[in-house]
């Protein structure tokens, strides 16, 4: 198996270091590909079985869509080939038409899919982000200052219980497109759902266990029983 982890000195904002962690103790007997900034990523030109990228600044967004639009279609390709990955935070961001600033220049993003991130900086969200893919009942926390306009929905990924999606006017977070995912929400969101991480990778074929999993599998259902009884209260004094 090759594992790429993408530019990952600079894309590693909001615990992203932990999933970098992850990786490397899940697939330490397999070939993990660090590549760095500007180098292109392996991904668009060879076989890699899994990606991953984390959040990062406006800055360096605007420096790697820089070097990647020139090679959006190998990178939807890639999908559609049923490449397995998964992307963070605001690296999201760079899959969809344009990052738009209010006071400031468009940004053309790489199109793979139709929405625009509208950038508010003074009009940030903090919150919990609870829901469900498929049997996976999955938790994220939001802190961006970022909403996502057009047909943000158009590849859900989480049914959005408590909490909000890409905008106010939808009920979803993220992307799931095939083997490919991903999501604003950070966490780690990896480390987060530890059943939802172990899923996604048996789709390019680990069937091992993930390091820590008892611990980490303890951990997610003492989450989900607080974050029940937190909504469920706020239900119920309504």
């Amino acid at each position: 198996m090759r594992i790429e982890i993408i530019y990952p000195e600079i894309a590693n904002l909001l615990g992203e270091h932990g999933t970098q962690q992850l990786l490397e103790k899940t697939f330490a007997d397999e070939e993990i590909v660090f590549t760095s900034f500007p180098d292109l990523p392996q991904f668009f030109t060879s076989k890699v079985d899994f990606i991953y990228m984390g959040a990062m600044t406006e800055t360096s967004q605007a420096l790697i869509l820089n070097l990647w639009r020139p090679h959006a279609k190998d990178f939807r390709q890639q999908i559609d080939g049923g490449l397995t990955g998964f992307f963070a935070g605001n690296a999201l961001d760079l899959l969809g038409r344009n990052i738009v600033y209010e006071e400031a220049d468009t940004i053309q993003a790489l199109g793979l899919y139709p929405f625009d991130t509208l950038c508010k900086r003074f009009d940030r969200r903090n919150e919990i982000v609870r829901g469900k893919f498929h049997d996976f009942e999955l938790m994220g926390y939001r802190s961006q200052f970022t909403t996502h306009t057009g047909d943000s929905s158009a590849h859900p990924f989480i049914e959005v219980s408590n909490g909000s999606g890409m905008n106010p006017a939808v009920e979803t977070e993220g992307i799931a497109d095939k083997n490919f995912f991903a999501s604003s929400l950070n966490g780690p969101f990896l480390i987060l759902n530890p059943e939802f991480t172990k899923w996604l990778f048996s789709l390019f074929g680990y069937r091992g266990e993930l390091p820590f999993e008892a611990d980490l599998l303890a951990a997610a259902d003492l989450r989900r029983a607080d974050l029940s009884r937190h909504f469920d209260q706020k239900r119920f004094r309504k």
